[in-house]
């Protein structure tokens, strides 16, 4: 469990890192709820429920929701989307930021990988956090890894967004 404990910190530590983007992503963000739009928050299939939890959470901005993946075109261009993915669901992921950036809808993607294996080309106002976190983070036995930390890191991410926008939306 100290492994575990340790190599979170590592994780956590590893986004902390990506002040920049997590201040562009929050600043971006931000303008959904702080004019006409909403704050919407998706994600991948094994990420659908951080993005429940980050809808629900009490740090959430007030016009917060859920949007699927699979309808990213109930976004409107007044609103700001925050997409969740995990490992290996690049097409997925890539399929919904095509579909918003044909709508012309800015969004910040929290994922383990580079934005470069998205496929996509992003808009320079678009924002790109890395979890640097890919599969599990615990060594077993025989050589496998255990304890996969994605969604706890995608909830720290979003964690870190909120408490960015709030500041700014306290500012105004």
């Amino acid at each position: 469990m100290k492994v575990f404990a340790t190599q979170l910190q590592g994780a956590f530590q590893n986004i902390l890192s990506e002040d920049e983007a997590i201040e562009n992503g929050a600043r971006l963000l931000a303008q959904g709820p702080a004019g006409t739009g909403r704050l919407l928050i998706g994600g991948t299939t094994s990420m659908e429920g951080s993005a429940l939890t980050l809808t629900q959470h009490p740090d959430a901005p007030v016009e917060t929701a859920f949007v699927s993946l699979e309808k990213p075109e109930e976004a409107a261009t007044d609103d700001r989307v925050l997409l969740l993915a995990g490992n290996a669901e690049t097409d997925t992921l890539q399929a919904a930021l095509e579909k918003l950036l044909e709508q012309e809808i800015p969004f910040v993607a929290v994922a383990p990988f580079a934005k470069e294996e998205a496929g996509v080309e992003l808009e320079p106002t678009d924002v790109w956090l890395q979890t640097h976190v890919k599969g599990g983070i615990v060594p077993g036995e025989s050589g496998e890894r255990m304890g996969d930390p994605s969604a706890l890191c995608s909830l720290f991410a979003g964690q870190l967004l909120f408490l960015n926008i709030k500041e700014m939306l306290d500012e105004t």
